[in-house]
């Protein structure tokens, strides 16, 4: 599985977002957009599309909006090669995604990117700053996470103090701090 880990901000016009697109795109490219918890989905799944096309003009990219039906959405995502997650409630992803048997074993050869709360959800440990504490999370990737809400403005702890917590919070691990309009890459 390759993961792209997006900060936010990803539709934003800018030489950092048009590299990120661009990084895990290639000719002819079958890209899955789950646009969970966006009202209306169909304007968020167009809204990216279009900005994956802008991105890749000459790839002859393929597009497909991730359906609500278990079944489907099984079957799209074996005929995929992106699995593409723009940010929002992460719970409305989770209501489908924790009914789908092996989901891990599904996404195995398959290129993952996604946004603010999508890049934290692959991560094992991330700081929340809705919630003011640490949570774990799926582990996809042994990694501690902290994305664009935790900026020096955060009203309750400064980014030391975050830094710190996920720091000596259960096993050591790599913390990736990403900012809005950037990304990391992984392979496992």
């Amino acid at each position: 599985m390759k993961f792209f880990l997006h900060g936010w901000c990803a539709s934003i016009d800018s030489p950092k977002n048009k590299e990120f697109f661009q990084s895990f795109c290639g000719h002819g490219s079958k890209i899955l957009i789950l646009p969970f918890g966006w009202e209306p989905e169909e304007q968020i799944f167009n809204d990216y599309k279009q900005n994956f096309i802008k991105h890749n003009p000459d790839n002859n990219l393929l597009f497909m909006c991730a359906s609500r039906d278990i079944s489907t959405l099984i079957d799209q995502i074996k005929n995929n090669d992106i699995l593409f997650f723009p940010w929002w409630k992460p719970y409305k992803y989770f209501e489908l995604i924790n009914r789908i048997p092996n989901f891990k074993e599904l996404c195995k050869n398959k290129t993952i990117a996604g946004a603010s709360w999508w890049a934290i959800m692959w991560a094992k440990v991330y700081y929340s700053s809705n919630a003011e504490n640490l949570r774990e999370w799926n582990g996809f990737l042994p990694i501690k996470i902290i994305v664009h809400r935790w900026s020096d403005k955060h009203p309750w702890l400064s980014r030391e103090e975050r830094e710190i917590l996920l720091d000596q919070y259960g096993e050591k691990l790599p913390i990736y701090k990403i900012p809005e309009q950037e990304y990391v890459e992984f392979t496992i």
